[in-house]
């Protein structure tokens, strides 16, 4: 029976603290952008949420056409709870509340503007493993019809580039 109150994991405030625990795969990734428009400027970084269930299936948001599939992934400002930002994500998106359960991965996000060089900014991205709290969860269909919300039960090789960051995400909770 789910505990459905409380995370089972404690996330700092400062999730930069998780690189000294042994249980936590810490990681740095470039992302490259034509210029300071992009995505989480002037953010600390994303909360990437797992959602699995006891069978195994794992939460995705699927772009329109299935061509392409993410995690659940808001942005996430610098005073910020990181597990409240993710645990409200999901219940946005998928209509479902959730308990974090785990920190899979720190990732250092260098931000690099241009063709390459130094970083601009560094984020941070923290990979979360979560469950939903009721047993049987039904998915809320999105009012934005360009994307829609999905269990998957293995990895889908059609979506997802097992190379980019958010394919390596995916690949934490699916074989």
């Amino acid at each position: 029976m789910h505990d459905t109150t409380h995370d089972t994991t404690v996330v700092p405030n400062d999730p930069t603290e998780l690189a000294a625990r042994d249980d936590v795969e810490e990681v740095t990734q470039q992302f490259v952008h034509e210029d300071h428009d992009y995505c989480e400027e002037e953010y600390a970084g994303r909360a990437i949420v797992g959602v699995t269930t006891d069978a195994g299936d794992l939460l995705l948001i699927v772009a329109g056409g299935g061509e392409n599939a993410v995690l659940p992934s808001p942005k996430v400002e610098h005073d910020d709870d990181w597990a409240e930002a993710a645990r409200a994500e999901v219940s946005e998106v998928a209509g479902i509340d959730v308990r974090i359960t785990g920190v899979e991965r720190l990732r250092h996000a260098e931000q690099v503007l241009g063709g390459g060089g130094d970083p601009a900014d560094v984020t941070t991205h923290l990979v979360l493993a979560a469950e939903p709290v009721a047993a049987d969860p039904e998915l809320a269909p999105p009012e934005d019809g360009s994307w829609t919300v999905e269990w998957v039960d293995s990895y889908p090789h059609h979506m997802l580039d097992e190379d980019s960051p958010s394919g390596d995400d995916v690949g934490l909770f699916l074989d």
